[in-house]
């Protein structure tokens, strides 16, 4: 039977870190849904069937962008929404960094192949890059997915707001926040010949 994940042994919190990005991201993806919906006067489930009927991750936010942003512009949300869209898609590199990558341990280090990015040379030697996290990046970017979070509850609600649905809201605005990196720099180790056997 294979192990999975087996490089993880000795890093269940980077593990768990990393999984609940992907799931948060899910999380990240309905909250632009509640955007969608004050949008379209409150229809969901109009708002749903835009939104996931798209495939692709980057495809289904340029569309919500495409719907929001008018209205949202209307009533003064622009540049709010702008730094809202650059935080979905930020987080979506990172979900789509994780989802689409092969790990191995390097001099007792946890590393990711991205060969999300790696195969988009046309042709010849594929050239593999090994890319180092840690525990202190994990959290940075585990907070990001929160901050992209907060941004997309405050907006739904101020939209609300501004348009008289309500007359108020209890959801603050978010302190403006920069973006982590993706992976540790460093220089990077050699590309293993064969990464599935590589670290076992």
């Amino acid at each position: 039977m294979a192990v999975t994940l087996s490089e993880f042994r000795r890093f269940p919190a980077e593990r768990e870190a990393i999984g609940n990005m992907l799931m948060v991201y899910g999380e990240i993806e309905f909250a632009i849904l509640g955007c969608l919906g004050d949008v379209l006067d409150g229809d969901l489930n109009t708002a749903a069937r835009i939104l996931f009927r798209v495939k692709g991750e980057s495809a289904r936010i340029d569309v919500a962008d495409a719907i929001i942003r008018p209205a949202f512009q209307k009533n003064d949300l622009e540049k709010k929404w702008e730094n809202t869209i650059g935080a979905i898609h930020f987080c979506r590199r990172i979900r789509n960094q994780y989802a689409h990558c092969h790990w191995q341990l390097w001099e007792d280090k946890i590393r990711f192949l991205n060969f999300d990015r790696d195969v988009r040379t046309p042709s010849g030697e594929l050239i593999l890059k090994l890319h180092r996290i840690d525990g202190a990046l994990l959290k940075a970017q585990s907070i990001f997915f929160e901050y992209t979070l907060d941004w997309l509850y405050f907006l739904e609600k101020e939209y609300q707001k501004r348009l008289g649905k309500i007359v108020s809201h209890s959801i603050e605005q978010p302190k403006m926040m920069a973006a982590p990196a993706l992976y540790l720099a460093e220089q990077a180790p050699p590309s293993p010949a064969h990464p599935r056997a590589a670290g076992r």
